[in-house]
């Protein structure tokens, strides 16, 4: 249920207890010989004996009413408040995962940019002359070093 229905509901309420009782009436708990039970507004209906008399109950006072009024009200604000600061709490949760999001793609970028200097250095180390290839070696150890490390990060 939501916030906005449930403040609907408690005004409801309140509204059902000040409405006046003017067609309250009494109710006849009606038994027959056989133990089925029937409530009557008016006499027990043809085989059955009157049990018990149930009485409504007497209509809310003014100050109930307005009691009735003004928690209903308090209730309203009360849910909106609590709305109001659901709705900032999943707007910062959407915020800090758009954030991460975005982190998370900034690295996985940077990754394949790392991979891809992998591949290039892997090629110049394979096609070097012997005279470059300490060198190559250099750069793609220190290439792969970099790839691992953004992978595990």
């Amino acid at each position: 249920m939501t916030a906005r229905a449930g403040a609907l509901a408690a005004l409801i309420a309140a509204a059902s207890l000040c409405a006046p009782a003017a067609t309250a009436q009494s109710v006849e708990r009606c038994e027959s010989a056989e133990g089925k039970v029937t409530y009557s507004n008016s006499t027990c209906p043809a085989g059955t004996q009157p049990v018990r008399k149930i009485e409504p109950e007497p209509s809310p006072t003014a100050t109930d009413q307005k009691a009735a009024r003004d928690r209903a009200q308090q209730h309203s604000r009360e849910l909106d408040k609590l709305e109001r600061q659901r709705q900032k709490e999943e707007e910062k949760v959407a915020r800090e995962r758009a954030a991460a999001e975005a982190k998370q793609s900034k690295r996985d970028a940077e990754c394949r940019k790392l991979d891809a200097r992998v591949r290039v250095a892997r090629e110049e180390f394979e096609t070097a002359t012997l005279q470059r290839r300490q060198q190559a070696d250099h750069k793609l150890r220190l290439a792969e070093d970099q790839a691992a490390a953004c992978r595990k990060s």
